[in-house]
């Protein structure tokens, strides 16, 4: 992984939610620079289909994902100053792809660690986006404080 800064006008910051503390350190980060930038916030929460019949396990689902999504939101609304535009979605997918996706052009993705001390580790998905993305992403921690690694294709 290459450590460098934003090299592009960012013009939205992406936060991937999970409810988990790392994303919920991650959202208040995301929302703290978007402010900072004048960059628009979207929150962003990924939810798959069990591959098994059955019923699927819990947070697996559009009305879980759709909730995660409206937490998240109220969270940065109950802060102020917050970004000047803020969007939200609940989308169906492999959460990787799903948020790579949605920071495609002039976008930086912010994910959150599982972890907060010195094993920050990012987990599948983090490790998804620095492998398959492009783009500028930013780790948060548990704890909140954040740093900035771009990820490269070989």
């Amino acid at each position: 992984m290459i450590l460098r800064p934003v090299l592009i006008p960012v013009t939205r910051v992406v936060v991937g939610v999970d409810g988990s503390a790392g994303s919920v350190a991650a959202l208040y980060w995301s929302a703290a620079a978007a402010v900072r930038w004048q960059a628009g916030l979207r929150i962003v929460s990924a939810w798959q289909a069990p591959a098994q019949d059955g019923p699927p396990p819990s947070g697996c689902s559009a009305q879980a994902a759709a909730r995660i999504v409206q937490k998240a939101l109220a969270r940065v609304l109950a802060r102020e100053p917050y970004p000047p535009r803020i969007a939200c979605a609940a989308l169906r997918g492999a959460p990787g792809q799903i948020l790579l996706g949605q920071a495609l052009d002039t976008g930086l993705l912010v994910l959150g660690t599982a972890r907060a001390g010195a094993d920050r580790a990012p987990g599948a998905t983090g490790r998804y986006c620095l492998q398959h993305g492009s783009g500028p992403l930013v780790l948060v921690p548990a704890n909140g404080a954040g740093w900035l690694r771009q990820s490269c294709r070989p």
